[in-house]
Formats: structure tokens, sequence, C-alpha cells
């Protein structure tokens, strides 16, 4: 029985339990009163009553239904994102992690998803507590910022000037041009003076810079803010390595492609990588980059159901082994170090090395260590974080034009 009575000049984090179920209610009453550092400070049966409570409570945390009468968690989670942001943990019946459900959660603004199935079947008292306090203590650690679900997000971002290379066809000669903008463009060559356009639909992009992301199951959050705010035009390739299972990571590439601009995919075996698409690997494989015609192609094989504890750290060693200062590791929530021998190696290729900001992290052990190691930027949130992403690309993006 987890139950411990210290004394302690922090105050209790302040719960607020929404759910129509009074069975639910006085199970999670059970577990969590026990606690010295979790006070629950209210209850409410539906959205309604949910978001009077929260205006008079403040509560820290929520732990919010997700199928409710009068008003469901879902619209209950998309009102109170926009007027009052709190950590909130989604509970569902009907719905697993992994779902596309769980999904539409985490993007309005939820931090975690648990089935409710949980609490009942298969797990015993000590191991249920446990679950759930670790859940409630993590979410109280979180900064959580405003959510408009009507707000279109465009992708858009500031052009940079970009140095194309561009080969005429007519005499073979290497030409530059510097272009600030994705308006059609002639580039005359310098020995025979022959004419080359470098429209969009004229040229070749080379997959020549890589960024990879890596993150714990705690990340799907983070990425459903970061990897749609990416567009094609902005050059290289995306290399995601999240530390779940391989079914969970599948059914997030197929809900996450499509809220993107940017191609999403589940990494293949042999595939050829290309600029402009967004991979995405689970744990339960390791992933390495090896060359192919000119070209990337990635190798696979997979570890099984038990993930090792380095996944992320092969990934990177394998991709900076290739591109040396053209990769770029990204770290995000998780609670286990993986990543950090890998962005260690990017850093010292010269390549970049970007963390997401603790504060906007549910586990923060991932993103502590680089942090504290290479003095790295510990501000940014999941939208400064792909707009530091973006412009690397952008800098680095080089094209490759035939008349």
């Amino acid at each position: 029985m987890i139950q411990t009575k210290t004394a302690s000049d922090k105050p209790p984090i302040k719960l607020l339990i929404v759910d129509d179920s009074w069975v639910l209610r006085r199970v999670l009453r059970g577990t969590l009163s026990q606690r010295d550092d979790i006070e629950i400070v209210g209850e409410a049966t539906n959205g309604v009553e949910a978001l009077d409570l929260i205006l008079k409570l403040g509560p820290d945390v929520i732990l919010l239904d997700v199928e409710m009468p009068v008003m469901d968690g879902m619209t209950t989670l998309q009102h109170l994102m926009i007027h009052t942001p709190t950590p909130v943990i989604m509970l569902s019946s009907l719905s697993k992690w992994g779902s596309a459900r769980c999904f539409d959660a985490l993007k309005y603004g939820a931090i975690d998803f648990v089935s409710k199935n949980s609490f009942f079947q298969g797990i015993d008292g000590t191991a249920h507590s446990k679950l759930v306090i670790g859940k409630v203590l993590a979410a109280a650690g979180m900064n959580v910022s405003t959510i408009d679900p009507m707000q279109v997000k465009t992708g858009s971002t500031e052009f940079k000037a970009v140095e194309q290379v561009v080969f005429c066809e007519e005499c073979g000669t290497r030409n530059s041009a510097v272009k600030s903008s994705v308006e059609v463009s002639i580039v005359r060559c310098k020995k025979c003076g022959d004419e080359i356009s470098t429209a969009a639909d004229q040229r070749h992009r080379r997959m020549n810079y890589l960024t990879v992301i890596g993150s714990g199951a705690s990340g799907y959050g983070n990425l459903l803010k970061i990897i749609p705010e990416f567009t094609p035009d902005m050059g290289g390739a995306i290399f995601v390595m999240i530390r779940d299972g391989l079914e969970p990571v599948k059914s997030f590439v197929q809900y996450l492609d499509s809220i993107s601009d940017f191609q999403v995919a589940m990494g293949e075996n042999g595939a050829a990588v290309e600029g402009g698409c967004c991979y995405i690997f689970s744990a339960e494989q390791d992933v390495t980059l090896s060359p192919y015609s000119g070209t990337y192609s990635l190798q696979i094989e997979r570890i099984g159901n038990e993930f090792e504890d380095n996944s992320i750290d092969t990934l990177m060693h394998s991709v900076v082994a290739h591109l040396g200062e053209r990769s770029q590791a990204v770290l995000l929530s998780g609670d286990k170090s993986d990543g950090s021998r890998g962005m260690d190696k990017i850093i010292e290729k010269k390549g970049n090395g970007i963390i997401l900001s603790p504060a906007q992290c549910l586990h923060k052990h991932m993103v502590t260590n680089p942090s504290v190691r290479h003095s790295l930027q510990t501000d940014l949130d999941e939208f400064s974080l792909a707009a530091e992403i973006r412009k690397n690309h952008f800098l680095n993006k080089e094209m490759v034009v035939t008349a």
C-alpha cells in the first residue's frame, strides 16, 4: 500500500476529478486521498459542472472523462484550453492508448491519456496507485499554453536566402544562384549564356540535411504540435524515433500524416530517404542509415517487444557518421536518457542540438543532461522549437537544378 505522510513545505497538488461514474470517482478518491502531496479539491459529473469548479477552485491538475452527459470531455477540454489552460489527464472507457480519439485529446491540449479499463483489469492495488499517482505528479510539473481549436495553422515560414547549385545541360558548367523567395527565376550560365529555370517543377531536391527527433511515449502531444508546422519546401528530411511499441507508433503515423503538409510515413527497410518527408520509427526497431546510389537508404531490423535503451543514440550516431554537420539532434519529453550520447556526437561534429523546454515535457529526464552539458536553450516551446528546426533546414538547403 502506497501511503506516506511526511511534513513538507510544498503545498499539495490541487486535483479536480471529472467523471460521471461514481464508482471510478470512489476508486480514485481511495487511491489519491492517502497522499499528503495531493489534495482532491472537488468532483464533477459533467463538463458544465467542471468548468464552473475550475474557475472557483483553480486546480493544478484535472482528471477528465471523455464520455460524459451534458458536455463531454473533448468539448470541455477545448473550452478549458482556451480560457484557463491546465494540465489535463484524459480518461476513457471506450478508447484506448494509441487510438485516434487519444491523439485528438493530445492535439487539443491534454498531456496524458488513460484507458479506464486499466483501473479494473488485472493490476493490483499497489501498481494501480503507482500508475495514477505518477501521472498526477508528472502533470503538475508541466506548463500548459492556450490552444484555440479554431486557429488555423498555416505552417508558413520566413523564406531564407538559399544558395542553389545549378548545372547547365548545354555545357555542363556549375553555376550558383541565391534565391530569397519562392518565385520562379532564371539563371544564366556563366560560360555559354544558356538560360536555366529554377521553377519548382524543374528542379531536383537532394536529401542533404537531416533532423533526428528523439521522444519518449510521453512526447506524442509535443510531436502533434511540432510536425504539422513543417513544410516540404524547407528541404531535407526528418527522422523521429519514439520509445514506444510498434503498433501505437503505426497508429500515430497514420493520424499525424492526416494533419500534416509534410509527408509522414513509417520507415521501411530498404526505402530511399527523400527530402520533404518525415520518417517515424518505434524503439522496437534498430535503424541505421546507409549510402545508396547517390542518396541514402534505411536499414531496419526488428528488435522485439523489449526495446533497448539506446535506440535513439544508435540512429543519431548513424546519421552523423554520414552527414556530419548537416545533421541536427532534437530531444523531447521522455523518461530515459536515450539520445543524450547521440546528441553529443552530432554537436561534436558541428551539427545542431535542440531540446524542448523542460516545462513543456511531461517527463524531463531525456532533456536534462544534454541541456546542462551543452548549455542549450531551455525555453523553447513546441512552436518555437519547430521554427528553429525549420530555420536550420532552410539555411542548409541546397538544390541541384538542371536546365
